[in-house]
């Protein structure tokens, strides 16, 4: 049992001095709203309502009131910091899409003004719609060269037709 008593008077040990590494959860309130880590938030609330439990448990002592009345200010501080912070960033953010928006319309219009139009087409082009299947693939003159190489190609076949039967 000696074994686990010291056991725990080392994790306590070992906890003390964690906290005077980093200053306690005191050292939370004065760090940087920015720099506030959601441990340092525990810190805080946990100060916070001990001094609070101090209050209510004990005799109304001056300075511990004094000391949570400067602990409570110190973290409205920080919300507002924060809250301000969070109100630029989101503007900023606002400002950006606006401008996003208006960039993307403009290159819309642009898009819109540089297509050309059906009427603008000539005599010797066709508008296709390349997404349906059954659109043309050859030039009509590819299809001309084709069928032109087809029928030679069949005069040809005729012609060793006929000369393979001469020579049975």
């Amino acid at each position: 049992m000696e074994r686990g008593r010291d056991g725990e008077e080392e994790l306590e040990e070992e906890e003390e001095d964690d906290e005077d590494e980093d200053g306690g959860p005191e050292s939370a309130l004065e760090k940087s709203p920015f720099q506030l880590t959601a441990s340092d938030v525990y810190d805080i609330s946990s100060v916070v309502g001990r001094d609070l439990l101090q209050l209510r448990a004990g005799p109304q002592l001056p300075a511990t009131r004094a000391r949570l009345q400067f602990r409570i200010v110190r973290v409205l501080e920080m919300l507002e910091a924060l809250v301000s912070e969070s109100s630029v960033a989101e503007e900023q953010l606002r400002r950006e899409r606006d401008s996003l928006r208006r960039e993307l319309e403009q290159l819309r219009e642009a898009a819109r003004g540089s297509a050309p139009q059906p009427s603008s087409l000539g005599p010797d082009q066709m508008v296709i719609d390349l997404t349906d299947p059954n659109r043309p693939r050859f030039t009509l003159q590819e299809l001309r060269d084709v069928l032109q190489e087809r029928n030679q190609l069949k005069a040809q076949l005729l012609v060793v037709q006929e000369e393979l039967q001469c020579y049975k």
